[in-house]
């Protein structure tokens, strides 16, 4: 182990951001974020980076002098003398897309909340509707279901303590550009992020405080007493397979703000990045589609022509045989002294039977025939 050079850490992350610093202390860039806090090390602000890129001015935060700063250890990097064995394996690289720069500097914020300061209108209007609803059997207020309200489910005690905090998430996700809507039903608190609405609530975590057995007909059923915990959890996404975030042993849900709010753009990252997914799949399936079509057209253009050349040889070889057949007949004829010049009955017949083998001999051009005008047939 050994400490933190806090100088040398406030001149890296100052040249490059944090998310390119952090790989080479084998952590993340949220961590690394909270060891700035911790030795009170000024974080470059939002679009910090990006008119730094474009050749804007920007202004660094100097380094002040502080005293009595805690002592932050972390694990010593292997040096490069050390056995290959003995290093670690590199570290993945880290997304450069906007969104997760984005991200990554909102999580690396240190924002207080402030429990006196303005309200957002929905938390104006959620206190105003939870105030008239009463808890049920396990102490917990539900919001009504009859309009649109913040999805808060906490105890009377710990209505006020969610309130502040939704209130804080709420002024925050907006600041950022991120519109938060409500609307009936589960679910119904969510906010625009990257294009998608990514829902959240806040809850109050419940203990067991007893078990009875009652009689019923001729079972027992076993029934559990529940009671408010006084411990605050918030969800982002559906229920059962969301993201859950909650009051800790040493952390209170409050010191976890920016946590939150970068799970909420996560979210909708995640989404925007499925989408691109199921985009670029969709693209994927109609390129194979078109390729199958254009394969299949190909098929049978080659089977047709397979066909045509089939009937050719065919037609080739009947009309050889036709010869043939001519040749043999006209010999047997002549010997039996049948008159086959052009002006006899069987001399024409030779003749037409000679144009019909030329007919069907692909080789050939055939002479016209009555035949050829079968298929004006079908258009009287």
């Amino acid at each position: 182990m050994e400490t933190w050079n806090r100088e040398e850490l406030y001149a890296e992350i100052w040249e490059q951001p944090m998310v390119k610093v952090a790989p080479k202390y084998g952590i993340s860039a949220v961590a690394l974020g909270k060891v700035c806090r911790k030795l009170q090390i000024p974080l470059p602000g939002r679009g910090y980076w990006t008119k730094k890129e474009f050749g804007k001015p920007v202004e660094r935060l100097p380094l002040s002098q502080v005293k009595d700063l805690p002592i932050v250890q972390r694990f010593k990097f292997p040096s490069p003398e050390q056995s290959p064995s003995s290093v670690p394996a590199t570290p993945e690289e880290a997304p450069t897309d906007p969104e997760f720069l984005r991200i990554v500097e909102v999580e690396s914020r240190n924002i207080a909340i402030d429990p006196a300061g303005p309200r957002h209108k929905l938390v104006k209007a959620a206190e105003k509707a939870m105030k008239g609803v009463q808890p049920d059997d396990k102490g917990i207020l539900h919001p009504p279901y009859s309009d649109p309200c913040l999805e808060v489910r906490v105890s009377k005690t710990a209505l006020e303590r969610a309130l502040t905090f939704l209130n804080a998430v709420i002024l925050c996700l907006e600041a950022e550009g991120f519109a938060v809507t409500v609307q009936q039903g589960k679910h119904g608190t969510g906010a625009q992020i990257f294009g998608y609405r990514v829902s959240f609530a806040i809850v109050e975590k419940l203990r067991e405080t007893g078990r009875r057995e009652v009689r019923e007909y001729s079972w027992t059923r076993t029934i559990i007493d529940y009671a408010p915990k006084g411990e605050l959890e918030f969800r982002i996404g559906d229920y059962a397979c969301g993201q859950r975030l909650r009051d800790g042993k040493k952390v209170r849900l409050e010191e976890q703000l920016t946590i939150c709010l970068g799970a909420l753009l996560r979210a909708g990252r995640d989404s925007l990045i499925s989408a691109k997914l199921a985009k670029q799949r969709e693209l994927e399936r109609q390129a194979k589609e078109r390729e199958r079509a254009e394969l299949a057209r190909q098929i049978v253009e080659e089977e047709e022509k397979v066909q045509d050349l089939e009937r050719w040889v065919s037609n080739w070889v009947q009309a050889q045989q036709m010869r043939d057949f001519i040749a043999a007949l006209e010999k047997v004829w002549t010997q039996l002294g049948h008159d086959l010049s052009p002006e006899a009955q069987k001399g024409q017949r030779i003749v037409w039977m000679k144009q019909q083998a030329d007919r069907l001999d692909p080789t050939m051009a055939g002479p016209p025939s009555i035949l050829d005008r079968k298929g004006e047939l079908n258009r009287w």
